[in-house]
């Protein structure tokens, strides 16, 4: 029925061919219709006003949500981890081969003709010791298990900028609803207004001086209403707004990012990856010391084939000073990233406050259209008894001004509460396992 309406509200023109006065009294009466229908919205009924709640917030979950790629950087870090137990050290070497030429290869008995020998083989046992996993092994792992936690953190922030991305998406599609249902009657007003006025001028009962200005402020609402990319039905209420005004927990919610925010919170991993590094980074990791047992076997042609078993130990000592300069590399790294760190609490602290602020500020419009909702309500009720007991002028072009005002404020009203729910979706950002509803204080 108030699509009908909306329909010959802007379709009706006046016929030619008629009197003046018949004419009039089809204005007339198109004002009346078009005034019952915006009394009908906004003293009868209830309006229940779209207000940030836990339902709108889903979207962006509590703690970590475990994936595909999640349980796949926990795979990949426990076969690095077993890889790393694995590493024993021992190694089983051999060769074997063949003297073409004769005469040419002898035992270090050089009088003994019957010494020289025209095949060998020979297997080898070796251990690394220093090469296994049992030394330095709590530190390797614990080195592992932090670059697995980097890449979690890592995946979690791309996480949750993706989720605020949809929260912001869900925002502006609310948004654009119910802004457009409020443009479409302010569009409404103005059309009636403007043929009222080039009626009025043309019959040259008023001057154009003002057609102008309501041809401008239409153009500009029909431009806002065609950028909203769907078509959404009109408001079928306008009563008093059940608004809601959330305010924010700014002390605990300040205190909870200082100390838990994941950007934060990725840079101390770096740190205590670095430090990890630094620790497991040590003369003794380039040293090698192999215990060994080899066994030979010797091919003669004049005597028995012999054999024997040696054992022994083999080192390697490096004779430069690169280990102890890896680690002054990492301590500086280590210590920059420190540094950093510092610098990001500060920016970070710097972001939130700017958005608290911003939050606030919406707020206050938010709190202040509510007001003027309430107050213009009141007098268009006092002005409605007015013109219906014909009290003082009634002029029809005052009054379809005021119902413009009145819509004018619940368009603001609708856009403080765009933009205070998107900052608070913002502030998802620097939380971890947290979700920023519970720093919200919501007052009704």
């Amino acid at each position: 029925m108030v699509t009908l309406i909306l329909v010959l509200i802007l379709s009706f023109s006046l016929p030619t061919g008629i009197s003046a006065q018949e004419k009039d009294d089809l204005l007339f009466q198109r004002f009346e219709t078009h005034f019952n229908l915006l009394d009908s919205l906004i003293f009868k009924g209830e309006q229940k006003i779209s207000t940030l709640d836990t339902k709108t917030y889903e979207l962006v979950v509590k703690g970590h949500c475990p994936d595909a790629v999640d349980s796949l950087i926990d795979v990949r870090v426990e076969e690095q981890q077993r890889a790393l137990k694995a590493e024993t050290g021992l190694t089983l070497s051999g060769q074997t081969y063949y003297r073409t030429g004769q005469g040419l290869g002898v035992d270090p008995d050089e009088n003994d003709a019957l010494a020289s020998y025209s095949a060998k083989t020979q297997v080898e046992l070796r251990w690394n010791v220093l090469g296994s996993s049992i030394l330095s092994r709590k530190g390797r792992l614990h080195e592992l298990n932090i670059q697995g936690e980097l890449q979690h953190a890592t995946l979690e922030q791309e996480r949750i900028r993706s989720l605020i991305e949809r929260q912001k998406e869900y925002f502006r599609i609310e948004y654009d609803s119910l802004l457009a249902s409020i443009l479409q009657l302010r569009i409404n007003n103005l059309q009636l207004l403007n043929d009222a006025q080039s009626y009025l001028a043309s019959d040259r009962s008023i001057a154009t001086d003002e057609l102008l200005k309501i041809m401008d402020d239409q153009a500009i609402a029909e431009r806002l209403l065609t950028s909203i990319p769907k078509e959404y039905p009109a408001a079928s209420q306008l009563m008093k707004p059940q608004g809601e005004v959330i305010l924010l927990d700014t002390a605990r919610l300040k205190g909870h990012i200082r100390e838990y925010a994941l950007q934060l919170q990725m840079l101390d991993l770096q740190i205590e990856l670095l430090h990890q590094k630094e620790k497991n980074t040590t003369y003794w990791s380039a040293m090698s010391l192999s215990p060994f047992v080899r066994y030979s076997y010797y091919v003669r042609p004049e005597v028995k084939n012999p054999s024997n078993v040696d054992a022994g130990i083999a080192f390697q000592l490096p004779l430069s000073m690169q280990e102890s300069r890896k680690r002054k590399a990492l301590s500086a790294e280590r210590l920059q990233v420190t540094v950093e760190k510092e610098e990001m609490t500060r920016q970070l602290m710097e972001k939130v406050e700017n958005i608290l602020l911003d939050v606030e500020r919406a707020n206050r419009g938010l709190a202040g259209e509510l007001k003027r909702i309430g107050l213009m309500r009141e007098y268009m009720q006092l002005r409605r008894e007015n013109y219906q007991g014909h009290i003082g002028e009634y002029n029809f072009l005052s009054r379809i001004k005021e119902y413009n005002h009145y819509l004018t404020c619940w368009e603001n009203y609708y856009s403080y509460q765009y933009k205070r729910d998107c900052c608070i979706a913002d502030l998802q950002q620097f939380l971890h396992q947290q979700s920023i509803l519970d720093f919200c204080i919501i007052n009704k």
